[in-house]
This record gives C-alpha cells, structure tokens and sequence, in this order.
C-alpha cells in the first residue's frame, strides 16, 4: 500500500476532522496523540477534551516534538509507541493518525494503547492508503435519501485488518468507516456513501426510494468493479 500523509492534511483537512471527531467521544480528562509528529491534528484532539484537560502527544522525534510544542500547549513527550511512557489506566482518549504502519510492531502499538487507556477510553486509528475497493455509483435517488445520516459503514471486507487489529488488542465495540478521498469535499456521507453495500442500505431506507430507484441499486451493487482508490480508514475501540 501506498501511504498517503499528505493526504490527510489539505485538502482533505476538513474530512478528516469530520471523522475523526465522529469517532471520538468528547469528556476525557487526558487524551494522548500516538505518533503525534509536528502536532498537526492535536489542536483538533484538544477539542475533545473535559475543561482543564490535558493533551499529551507522543512520538519518537524530538525535533518533531519541538514544533509542537512551539505552536500549541500541551505536554510533548519523547517515547516509542510500542512502550508508552505513560502509566496504566491514565487515558480517556488516544489517537493514532497516519501512524499505526509505520511503528516497528504494530500489534504491539495497540496493546500498549490499550494498557494506557481506563476503563470506558477510546483508541481511535486512521490511515490513508492506496486500496482495491468497490466503489458503488448509486443513484441520486439514494445519494439524496442518505444526505443528513451518519456515514454507513464499508462493505467487501474494507477496512478488516485494521478491526480485527484492535479486537486483538482486547478493544470492544470497534467502529469502523471508510471513506474515499477523491474527489475531496463530499462530506463525510458523500464519502463513505459508494464504499457501503446495499444489502446493508436497504434495510435502513424504511421505504423511501421509489421502485425505479431500488433497481437501479441493484444495478450499481451488481455492477461494482474493485479498482485502486485512495481511502481514509477511521477505526475506533473502546476498553470495557
């Protein structure tokens, strides 16, 4: 796969912020940045936080750390994922963005986020990447029915390792949405819209597409071919 970085800033900043705060339940006293580099998205893990809370980011490059700590508060320390500095049960939130796949051991990352976490926190972990996906041209039939909904989840297994990597780990409840990254500014349903199945649609529409539509659903699901897209994958675990 082809790490896509850059991808998740501008100009696609907007829509992974979109997903990153739907996956992340607000109220943590401490919410941790894993491989938080220069602090691109802390400010926007910071909004999730209790009042008074504190921002610990992470990460193994020092020189990184200094610009983050240059541009916003917050307490940036040196360390390696795979043995977080930090102790047990001391975290209501972790993030791990653009990060999981560059660690030396990434099932190992994962269980140290999760010793790091109390009880009811949440790890939420994205990645952008160069994936074979299905992508589904729906019908503006559907596209309009499914405007103002929460974004569906992906169908055809996209996205699996990465849940299958948190329920290793011994998170609970995972989360997971795709969503394509081209053409940028659809919005977070837009986007995750032709990554969902229509089996899974269907069962949610309560009859709001006419007979013509539903055909032509049918039709996009039946004549989906895989091809490489760029997809951001937002996965989230809590622990019980």
């Amino acid at each position: 796969m082809r790490h896509l970085l850059d991808d998740l800033h501008a100009p696609h900043a907007a829509l992974l912020r979109a997903a990153l705060a739907l996956a992340s339940p607000p109220g943590a006293r401490l919410a941790v940045d894993i491989g938080c580099g220069p602090g691109l998205k802390a400010g926007w893990l910071a909004e999730r936080l209790a009042p008074g809370g504190l921002l610990v980011g992470v990460d193994i490059d020092r020189a990184a750390l200094a610009e983050a700590a240059r541009l916003r508060p917050g307490a940036w320390v040196v360390g390696d994922a795979r043995d977080l500095p930090m102790a047990d049960r001391c975290a209501g939130l972790g993030w791990c963005v653009a990060a999981l796949d560059l660690f030396g051991s990434p099932d190992l990352a994962l269980s140290e986020a999760r010793r790091v976490l109390g009880p009811g926190g949440t790890l939420v972990v994205a990645s952008a990447a160069q994936l074979w996906a299905r992508p589904r041209p729906w019908p503006a039939g559907l596209v309009a029915a499914w405007a103002e909904r929460a974004p569906p989840p992906p169908a055809d297994g996209l996205g699996d390792h990465l849940a299958e990597s948190l329920l290793a780990a011994g998170f609970a409840g995972v989360y997971l949405r795709a969503y394509l990254l081209d053409p940028p500014g659809r919005g977070l349903a837009g986007a995750a819209l032709p990554l969902a199945g229509w089996d899974w649609l269907a069962a949610r529409l309560d009859g709001l597409l006419a007979p013509a539509d539903l055909a032509a659903c049918a039709a996009a699901e039946a004549e989906a071919e895989p091809e490489p897209l760029a997809v951001l994958l937002v996965a989230a675990g809590s622990v019980a």
